[in-house]
């Protein structure tokens, strides 16, 4: 593996980690409830406004695009168990499951000839980078929110 996909997997890593912080402290509400009741009243309450229908609707052609992608890749890089990311992302966080599918898919690259690997550049890292700032600024206000 090379430096920079170590590098990958370390970013990666610490997006799942705040990914998986900043969703799970959303939950208190939902455990007491029980895992069939709890699940009712959340989706329930995707629906409770116009801004949180939107996300749920965005979030699913986001599901259906990605999972496409993530079972294609799997497939092409012979990657192991790779379809579990896929109940993963439904029962813990999309945003933690996908970050660890992304390290599984690094591993699985660092095993190809490097003319296979490709490169998003610049504009595609500085990209990434801006949206896990706001990803992790909206983590922070969430956990600031409940701590």
């Amino acid at each position: 593996m090379t430096s920079r996909q170590s590098a990958l997997c370390v970013f990666y890593a610490l997006i799942a980690v705040a990914a998986l912080t900043g969703t799970a402290a959303q939950l208190k509400p939902y455990l007491s409830l029980g895992i069939v009741q709890g699940n009712v009243h959340f989706w329930q309450d995707t629906l409770v406004n116009a801004a949180s229908r939107f996300i749920t609707v965005d979030i699913m052609f986001v599901f259906a695009v990605v999972w496409r992608w993530m079972l294609t890749e799997g497939r092409r890089l012979r990657m192991g168990g790779y379809f579990w990311y896929l109940p993963a992302s439904l029962l813990i966080a999309f945003s933690a499951a996908l970050p660890v599918f992304m390290i599984h898919r690094e591993i699985a690259r660092s095993r190809l000839n490097p003319a296979e690997v490709d490169d998003t550049g610049a504009a595609g890292a500085f990209s990434v980078m801006l949206v896990t700032a706001v990803a992790l600024a909206y983590t922070w206000r969430a956990l600031s929110a409940v701590i």
